[in-house]
């Protein structure tokens, strides 16, 4: 059995005690406080989708760059995460099976992208020593989307959708711009769940091309992932 992770939500900080910054991650417009250790795994799957092994080896990286000491186990820090709702795993038994399964019942959240956001993130990645000062002219180019990218980025900023809604709704050719057309669309039959649509389209592996755009789009760090 094979099993993807990845992060749920954003990241903002907050003032704490003697100014010190607080990590928060929020999700669906909660507000949940992360300990160091905690921000390290989560931060490693931000606009990542990786294997258990994988997750382990960045946030061990990424510890041994920090002051931090060992503290408690990964799979401590990653459970706890998971009970929270701030990670999301999806298992099955081949990869495509597993990434149906982790982003089918995650709703998209489409991530601002400015010229300030895209020099930050520059920045962030020459810290950690990932990008040279030369590649800051290609990262600062805004990404180029193809077509079904346009569309999709198109659908999610007039409503909330699921990545399972998503699908069901280009595989029956529904055309959606409120959240009163989801409902009355994707939902005629009552038995249907945004559950049993991501679950069909698992079982199906429908419309994959758009599922590969989701991915690109979230690996580009164009949107986020939430839960309701």
């Amino acid at each position: 059995m094979l099993s993807l992770y990845t992060a749920i939500g954003y990241l903002k900080f907050e003032k704490g005690t003697n100014d010190k910054p607080m990590p928060m991650v929020v999700n669906n417009n909660q507000d949940y406080g992360v300990s160091d250790h905690e921000l390290l795994v989560w931060s490693s799957l931000a606009f990542q989708i990786l294997q258990i092994d994988e997750l382990e080896a960045e946030y061990n990286r990424r510890l041994q760059l920090t002051s931090l000491p060992g503290g408690l186990a990964f799979s401590h820090y990653l459970n706890r995460l998971l009970l929270r709702g701030l990670i999301a795993k999806g298992e099955g038994m081949t990869g495509l099976d597993a990434l149906y399964r982790l982003l089918g019942t995650l709703y998209i959240r489409p991530v601002k992208d400015t010229f300030s956001i895209r020099l930050f993130s520059c920045i962030h990645l020459y810290l950690e020593g990932k990008i040279k000062h030369s590649d800051f002219g290609r990262y600062l180019k805004k990404e180029k989307r193809t077509a079904i990218e346009e569309t999709i980025l198109k659908l999610v900023e007039k409503t909330p959708l699921s990545v399972g809604e998503l699908l069901a709704s280009v595989e029956k050719g529904v055309l959606v711009s409120s959240e009163k057309d989801v409902m009355d669309r994707l939902y005629q039959n009552p038995e249907v769940t945004y559950q049993s649509l991501a679950e069909e389209a698992q079982v199906h592996h429908i419309q994959l091309p758009v599922m590969q755009a989701v991915g690109n789009l979230y690996l580009s760090k164009q949107i986020s992932f939430q839960t309701f």
